[in-house]
C-alpha cells in the first residue's frame, strides 16, 4: 500500500510524507504503473516546489519521498495550489485503487 500524509497546521501545508508500494498486481518493482503514476505526481510537486525555493530538501528512498515546506512558506499561494493540483490526481488515483492507496490530511 502507498501511504501518503499532508501535513498540515490549520490553514499551512507543512510538507508531505509519501511510503510503500503498489501490490504486485499492478506491475514488478520497476514496472508498477500505479507506483509510477503516484511517484510523477508527489515528485513532480516537490521538483516545482523546491526549484521555487519552498522546500526544504527531502527524504528519498526506496519507495519514500518525505520533504518539508519552508517554515515561513507554509500559506505561500504555490504551495496551497501545488498541493492543491496534486492532491486532486492523488485522490483520483485512490478512487481508482482504493485498497493501494491511503490519503492521510487530504
Amino acid at each position: 500500500m502507498i501511504r501518503i500524509k499532508i501535513l498540515r497546521k490549520g490553514e499551512e501545508i507543512l510538507g508531505l510524507e509519501s511510503s510503500g508500494h503498489a501490490s504486485k498486481m499492478h506491475g514488478s518493482k520497476g514496472q508498477n504503473l500505479l507506483c509510477a503514476a503516484v511517484g510523477v505526481l508527489i515528485q513532480t510537486l516537490y521538483l516545482h516546489l523546491s526549484k521555487e525555493g519552498l522546500a526544504e530538501e527531502a527524504v528519498i528512498g526506496d519507495g519514500l519521498l518525505d520533504f518539508q515546506i519552508r517554515s515561513e512558506k507554509t500559506t505561500d499561494p504555490k504551495v496551497l495550489n501545488g498541493f492543491k493540483l496534486i492532491r486532486d490526481g492523488l485522490e483520483n488515483l485512490k478512487e481508482q485503487y482504493p485498497s493501494e492507496i491511503e490519503l492521510i490530511g487530504e
